[in-house]
């Protein structure tokens, strides 16, 4: 049977669709996205997140260097301070006891050191020497009256009590002799080296004595060691505390940083210089930008509290440190979401 043109045209026209069909066919026939799929597809991919503090990296807690009660305190949380400004005082009447005893000793040691130092003046020699002329004049009258007694004991004209009394005068007169002449010497050769020594080293010990009640009275008032910011009152006036009770919370606002807790299944994934983005309950919708500024090279366990209130779970944490380029918003304390990028 003979095909005519037409049939011809015809059959090489289906054979084209057919091909067409079949190369381009599934991707005409697919079913194109919807708008929220596009959406979709072109936000961000969600990083990895974790829950932080704002906090400062400048945070003292001062505890108490005395046991004792509380005179006065001066400052409330939220009160800014000043480097070198007092806080508090405790009650310190026996520090001031103590502090004035030290002083005293220190004065009397000196004016000993001095004396022995300078040596004898020539006034405390002649009154010496005078006292041995008189001592030696007692002791030549003394032994004179012996000797006469014992003349007229030996005549029979004088009973034996005068010549012993005459002996017990004598005796007396020596003894008072030998420690005037003994003063003269010690006057004359002067100061031995090893009472000087001795004065010295007794103000030395006066001196480190003073030192140390000085030091336990500075205890018993509370100086800021930093200008910044209360952030806790632990102790009021009046109250008694032990040594090393915590009194006050002191923290730098303008050193503000957000320390974050990655879990242990993602340490690893951020590294210093990464950025990241805050978000804070009390700002809906706000973002804060930043970047990693510390990953801290261990993993520590932390204790999680679930619903339960007496259940709760360990979990390993790695601390991150992350900086913001405004801070102002922000108070100490905040609770915050982290996006790491």
């Amino acid at each position: 049977m003979k095909i005519g043109r037409f049939g011809i045209v015809l059959i090489i026209a289906l054979a084209t669709i057919v091909v067409i069909l079949a190369l381009f066919g599934p991707s005409l026939v697919e079913k194109r996205p919807t708008k929220q799929e596009v959406d979709c597809m072109q936000r961000p991919r969600i990083g990895i997140t974790a829950k932080g503090v704002v906090e400062s990296s400048e945070e003292i807690v001062l505890g108490s260097q005395v046991k004792g009660q509380i005179r006065r305190m001066l400052v409330s949380a939220g009160t800014s301070v000043s480097k070198g400004q007092l806080l508090l005082e405790f009650e310190d009447e026996k520090a001031v006891a103590q502090l004035q005893q030290a002083r005293a000793a220190l004065e009397v040691a000196e004016s000993r050191l001095r004396e022995l130092s300078s040596g004898y003046r020539s006034e405390d020699v002649t009154m010496a020497q005078t006292g041995q002329q008189r001592a030696e004049a007692v002791y030549r009258e003394a032994r004179d009256e012996f000797e006469r007694q014992q003349r007229l004991f030996n005549k029979d004209a004088a009973a034996k009590i005068e010549v012993t009394r005459a002996e017990e005068k004598l005796k007396v007169a020596l003894s008072h002799l030998r420690e005037n002449e003994a003063n003269v010497q010690k006057y004359q050769t002067g100061v031995r080296k090893e009472e000087v020594k001795q004065a010295r080293a007794t103000r030395d010990r006066a001196v480190a004595d003073l030192r140390y009640a000085e030091g336990v009275m500075k205890d018993y008032r509370v100086l800021a060691p930093i200008s910044g910011l209360v952030a806790e009152r632990m102790r009021d006036t009046g109250e008694s505390t032990e040594i090393g009770a915590p009194l006050l919370k002191l923290i730098n606002p303008n050193l503000a940083r957000i320390r974050a807790e990655l879990e242990e299944t993602e340490v690893g994934k951020v590294t210093v210089g990464q950025q990241a983005e805050v978000s804070v309950d009390a700002y809906p919708g706000k973002v804060f930008e930043g970047s990693v500024t510390k990953v801290l090279p261990i993993v520590q366990k932390k204790t999680q509290k679930s619903f339960d209130p007496v259940a709760s779970f360990d979990i390993n944490t790695q601390e991150i440190h992350i900086g913001l380029k405004d801070f102002s918003a922000l108070k100490n304390g905040m609770t915050v979401t982290v996006r790491f990028k």
